[in-house]
């Protein structure tokens, strides 16, 4: 029946380019001829009707079949995340391994879900590692206090390595919000940079009291990221790209800082006891206060006494999005 009525729309459609349509674009000058003439110019005029309507009929031919592909991909897409979201529910390991590597697939193919993809890698590594933000009226140094130091070698579990590795080298495209790691208990976590085709991002992130002891963050990127009160003691930062990154009241504690990139850094009330690497120079271009806690011999460098002095006299007019005085030169 659909056969028979497609057939007869078709006939149609010729028979009407054939008469009616081809005599109106022919117009009054072919109308005035006769004879031979006449019959030659209006087939050619139908010749040219009819190539146009085959052109035509091509190119919603192509856009039909362009639509479904759209169509199709897109609910291929969409099934590939579904599936990929409830393997992360599985008890099996290896089953959650397969499920992050499957949604940083459709993270690499689909601009239209990059923002999904990462919620819902962030919210699976909070929950994971059972990120609790703490009281945020206590020091770090003081609610880390209590809290042992892992023992050298101690890892996260597999799957949350790996989430926080498709995290770290997701595709660079704008995102509506900072990637939410609040909380997030990161110990031992390991991002090296000479591991990375590109330097790893834990950029732009929430980041604030993340318990982030003994990992390896060697040459990470954390451009436009806020680690205020985050647990770095032990941490190994060596070049690690920290300019511009709030820092306050973060725990530094025996941290390597050696080459890290602190301009701009806000280390107000953080405590960088012990810190190896650090030197004066890479603090004269961070905010420091009274209560930044520093190793003895920076502590004792004249500069870092005139930085502070700068800061100290600065503090009381900055802003948020305000930078730290210039360093002044050595």
């Amino acid at each position: 029946m659909v056969g028979l009525v497609g057939t007869a729309g078709v006939t149609g459609a010729v028979l009407l380019i054939l008469g009616p349509l081809s005599w109106l674009v022919a117009g009054g000058s072919v109308r005035a001829l006769h004879g031979k003439d006449q019959a030659d110019a209006v087939n050619a005029v139908r010749q040219t009707v009819l190539a146009a309507f085959a052109g035509a009929t091509v190119f919603a031919s192509l856009a039909y079949t362009a639509r479904t592909y759209v169509l199709t991909r897109r609910g291929q897409v969409t099934e590939r995340f579904r599936a990929s979201v409830e393997q992360l529910a599985s008890p099996h390991t290896e089953v959650r391994l397969g499920g992050i590597y499957s949604l940083e697939h459709v993270l690499a193919e689909s601009e239209q879900d990059h923002d999904a993809v990462v919620g819902v890698l962030a919210a699976y590594v909070r929950n994971r590692t059972g990120a609790e933000l703490g009281p945020p009226a206590v020091l770090p140094a003081v609610r880390n206090a209590g809290r042992p130091m892992p023992e050298w070698g101690t890892q996260p579990p597999q799957d949350v390595q790996a989430a926080v590795d498709v995290l770290a080298r997701r595709p660079q495209r704008p995102e509506v919000r900072r990637v939410d790691l609040r909380g997030a208990v990161l110990v031992g976590l390991s991002l090296r940079a000479f591991e990375f085709a590109a330097p790893p991002r834990l950029s732009p992130m929430f980041l604030t009291a993340a318990d982030l002891r003994r990992a390896d963050l060697r040459g990470v990127e954390f451009h436009r990221s806020i680690l205020n009160g985050a647990d770095l003691r032990r941490a190994n930062l060596a070049g690690a790209r920290l300019a511009g990154v709030p820092l306050s009241g973060a725990d530094l504690r025996e941290a390597v800082l050696a080459d890290a990139d602190l301009r701009g850094a806000d280390l107000g009330r953080a405590d960088l006891r012990d810190a190896s690497g650090l030197t004066a120079e890479q603090l004269a271009g961070a905010f420091l206060d009274a209560e930044t806690r520093l190793p003895p011999e920076p502590a004792a460098d004249p500069w870092v006494a005139a930085r502070l002095a700068d800061c100290a006299a600065w503090e009381p007019v900055r802003t948020s999005n305000g930078p730290p005085p210039t360093p002044r030169p050595a």
